[in-house]
């Protein structure tokens, strides 16, 4: 099997098999690339290729991902296979604590509706697993394809995996959740995958935009900076439909109570009128162009629907945010 030579710009090389993709590859090496979607819906995976040929996969998001990068020599690795032996700049992780991917068969211990769109499981697993909080993990669930992908919306640090799962009308994993998953059954996992989430050590202020269930992965950051005590100023704007969407809101106020670090405002695109409502109404990127903030020197996380993310970059952009410091997890609901 014909395979070429991935070169880094630190002295790092892997050998990629023709019509892998780079990331693959380097992954496969151990390697601790950025990454979080690895379908080119978040650009996190964004390198400059210094030389050699690439064959580009569709499906990169114009919004994060454009011809000027392409002008620039910069491709995404999640999408790109060699077709010639290739040197790259990228900027690699911090690998000493990168958690390995692993599969591991768990067992549910909850499974509870948490508003009128969602529901919370709880996994137990047969030993911690180790995981940054914003990563996420892949579901195999027999009869169900493809696999599908959830973020932990619990931090690290003990056997529970918590997951927050929207339920579409006629979703098949939602309704397999509400219908047939109780405690006790096995459900097989594998992950941590991504690269979504705070930097260590880093105490930039942050703003964080989540929609629906884009509140699961933010929860956990969050979460794990309070419980370290890390010092930086988070921000959230939550997104939802209705009031009976929303969930977990006393463990926001339980946050915003105990730390000046941390405050939040939510945001209804569809409450309808008369309602008991007294807060904002209209879109979360909405409530974001209302909302005064200083955004240079700041990080912005963004998670849910791809559109909420689309509407979010160019207002971050223009209140100061550096375009390489909005980071992009995009949750959309699987086509079958």
């Amino acid at each position: 099997m014909t395979a070429f030579t991935v070169a880094l710009q630190d002295g790092k090389a892997v050998s990629c098999a023709a019509g892998k993709s780079v990331l693959e590859a380097c992954l496969a090496a151990g390697l601790p690339m950025p990454y979080n979607c690895r379908s080119g819906e978040c650009a996190e995976c964004r390198a400059v290729l210094l030389s050699g040929s690439v064959e580009e996969s569709p499906g990169a998001d114009p919004a994060v991902f454009t011809e000027a990068d392409r002008r620039k020599g910069r491709i995404l690795t999640c999408l790109c296979a060699p077709t010639s032996d290739i040197a790259l700049e990228i900027v690699l992780r911090d690998g000493a604590s990168a958690p390995r991917i692993e599969r591991l068969s768990a067992t549910v211990n909850r499974v509870e509706r948490v508003s009128a769109s969602v529901v919370q499981v709880a996994l137990d697993c047969p030993r911690e697993i180790a995981y940054r909080a914003g990563q996420y993990f892949e579901w195999v669930v027999p009869g169900i394809a493809p696999n599908r992908y959830f973020s932990a919306a619990n931090p690290p640090g003990g056997t529970e995996l918590v997951f927050d799962v929207r339920l579409y009308p006629g979703g098949a994993i939602g309704d397999r959740v509400r219908s047939a998953l109780s405690p006790g059954d096995p459900l097989e996992i594998a992950g941590p995958y991504g690269h979504f989430g705070f930097t260590a050590n880093d105490h930039r202020p942050a703003i964080c935009v989540a929609g629906g269930t884009g509140l699961a992965p933010i929860k956990a950051m969050v979460a794990d900076a309070l419980a370290g005590k890390s010092g930086r100023r988070i921000r959230l704007l939550y997104g939802a439909r209705r009031q009976e969407d929303l969930y977990d809101i006393a463990l926001l106020d339980g946050w915003a109570a105990r730390s000046a670090d941390f405050g939040y405002a939510i945001a209804l695109s569809e409450e309808p009128d008369g309602s008991a409502w007294d807060g904002p109404r209209g879109t979360v990127t909405g409530l974001l162009a209302d909302t005064v903030f200083d955004g240079f020197g700041a990080e912005a996380f963004l998670c849910g629907p791809p559109p909420m993310i689309d509407a979010a970059v160019p207002i971050l952009e223009a209140i100061g945010v550096d375009p390489d410091d909005i980071h992009a997890d995009r949750f959309s609901p699987a086509k079958v």
